[in-house]
């Protein structure tokens, strides 16, 4: 799908001067796709020739005379491989709804909040107007939440031109995503609405494939759809997010969606059913925890009372969403900081749910997959910490961590390849090393600030 430019955009690429040839990411990103896949096969070999990878000597390696740390690693290792084979069997039983089958459409309402969005937002409605989808039956609500830039000004350029389509709300103070959502949620009056990111551009036929589970299966309250990331050529990092974003959505959220239950709908692309969500928006625009209001991760904070209401959520692979990331280290950090702190909180949410009585189908295969994503992680935490302040932390321990992540790394590669195809593989172990690297720091970062209030934006 070609990407929709705005009359500034053509504007600044031709006054950008172009960078020499020779410093550009299209002349060296092959080189480092190479140095990537050698260096893991490197680190591979040194470990085996160092003998640092098959020697599990237990009271040696960990260097302390507790069984119960022995215990743990052992349990985590084992957890973690049962876990890979059932979620393995669960991702190639997946399939998607079959819009085939469906004959009308019905109406649906698009929402898009904003917040210091500029001329981006522009592009986003335009890519939802311009959308295969029966002429009259969809309304945009695009809500401006108090936006210090000029968001409004190319909303009011959307409306202008698809007249009838596109309606306005606009916020004078900043109030917060849910506060946007929930106003457009109570303004919205058709069967079923999408939501959708300001800063992202859809597929042709992606509002139709996105709708097609709630019009074929009336147990279904949300579908999300599969996200990939309108920027991912920019640089290293975005080709790193690129990877994490393919085995989020086409691997993760697909095996949770053969038992519908999709923990979490993301706010860049989802469908709701309208009459789910008027008996629920109330409680989750009030939600709270540890007594503060929450305000970041709305979208999985949805996809929890929805299930608590007994409904399912699901994961649709052909519809299609691209996203912008951000290209900085920094910022990169940041926004996974944001994801980690609603993660850790809707866990906790989701716990008191799992057996609740009105919810419907499966018990057992959402529990284990709570169940080994949530223990994978406490156990890494607790290791980590442990081995840190037992000081036992040196380099034949670091080596043999990374020489374990660059083979999990490869093994993991066979899954993107299916995914994306051969074109990217050698970011997934990239992004492979840059988690064993940084996630440990992002889970403690987030849980230590995991009341902190913000607009949940990049």
């Amino acid at each position: 799908m070609e990407q929709i430019k705005t009359p500034s955009e053509a504007a600044l690429v031709l006054q950008v001067p172009r960078q020499p040839k020779f410093l550009s990411w299209e002349v060296w990103e092959p080189v480092i796709k190479l140095l990537v896949i050698f260096s893991g096969i490197g680190v591979i070999f040194a470990a085996l020739k160092n003998d640092v990878l098959f020697n599990l000597d237990f009271q040696q390696l960990l260097k302390v005379k507790s069984p119960f740390v022995r215990d743990v690693f052992i349990l985590n290792s084992i957890i973690f491989i049962i876990s890979l084979v059932l979620r393995t069997f669960l991702w190639f039983k997946y399939r998607p709804y079959d819009s085939r089958k469906i004959d009308q459409w019905p109406e649906v309402t698009v929402l898009v909040p904003s917040y210091n969005e500029g001329d981006t937002v522009y592009t986003t409605i335009c890519s939802i107007a311009q959308s295969d989808y029966p002429q009259g039956k969809m309304k945009i609500i695009a809500v401006d939440d108090g936006s210090k830039d000029d968001t409004f000004f190319h909303m009011e350029r959307a409306r202008a031109e698809y007249p009838g389509m596109v309606e306005l709300i606009r916020f004078e103070t900043n109030k917060g995503k849910r506060h946007g959502l929930y106003e457009s949620f109570n303004k919205s009056v058709t069967p079923y609405v999408i939501t959708i990111d300001s800063d992202t551009r859809l597929e042709p036929d992606s509002i139709k494939e996105l709708l097609t589970p709630l019009i074929l299966d009336s147990s279904i309250g949300a579908v999300t759809g599969r996200i990939k990331i309108w920027n991912g050529d920019a640089n290293l990092f975005t080709k790193i997010l690129k990877a994490n974003f393919a085995m989020a959505f086409d691997f993760t959220r697909a095996i949770q969606s053969t038992f519908s239950t999709v923990f979490c709908t993301s706010g860049a692309f989802s469908a709701y059913r309208r009459s789910v969500l008027i008996p629920i928006i109330d409680i989750w625009l009030n939600q709270t925890f540890l007594k503060r209001p929450c305000t970041f991760g709305e979208d999985r904070s949805l996809a929890n009372h929805i299930l608590r209401e007994g409904h399912g959520t699901v994961f649709q692979r052909t519809a299609i969403a691209f996203t912008k990331v951000p290209e900085r280290f920094t910022k990169i950090i940041k926004m996974m900081t944001r994801w980690a702190r609603s993660n850790i909180r809707e866990s906790f949410v989701f716990s008191t749910l799992m057996f609740n009585k009105r919810r419907r189908g499966n018990y057992i295969l959402p529990f284990l997959e709570f169940f080994f994503t949530t223990a994978i992680v406490i156990t890494h935490l607790a290791l980590f910490y442990y081995f840190l302040f037992s000081g036992f932390i040196d380099a034949e321990y670091i080596f043999r961590t990374i020489a374990y992540t660059v083979i999990f790394g490869f093994f993991y590669m066979l899954y993107y390849i299916r995914i994306e195809g051969r074109k990217d593989f050698p970011y997934i172990i990239a992004f492979s090393i840059f988690s064993t690297i940084f996630m440990i720091w992002i889970f403690t970062a987030a849980g230590f600030t995991i009341t902190r209030r913000g607009w949940s934006t990049r």
